[in-house]
């Protein structure tokens, strides 16, 4: 039962970082954490060190992938909702539409 837990998270896991905007801030935070956390080898059984540690370091690029999804996605909600720049711009674009900058 812990095998098949573990591996519909990695499952999860994987979709999200295949699938930007798919799965919530709160849910890639916590698949990446517990990308980071598991230790050792999943799937991979071999006596070949340099294939063991690719499932590692693969896993732990997901991980990785899912901490940038997060955080663009938090930039891209404050440049929507709280950027002065970005609003300034839209202001000045709004009072002069004919402009072609």
């Amino acid at each position: 039962l812990l095998r098949a837990s573990q591996m519909e998270q990695f499952e999860r896991a994987v979709e999200c970082a295949e699938n930007f905007g798919y799965c919530n801030l709160d849910e890639l935070e916590a698949l990446s954490a517990d990308l980071e956390e598991y230790n050792g080898n999943f799937f991979e059984h071999s006596t070949d060190e340099e294939v063991l540690a690719k499932e590692v370091g693969d896993r732990k690029d997901v991980a990785d992938i899912l901490k940038l999804q997060s955080e663009l996605r938090l930039r891209m909600n404050y440049l929507e909702d709280a950027n002065l720049f970005a609003e300034d711009v839209h202001k000045e674009t709004e009072r002069f539409p004919e402009q072609a900058w």
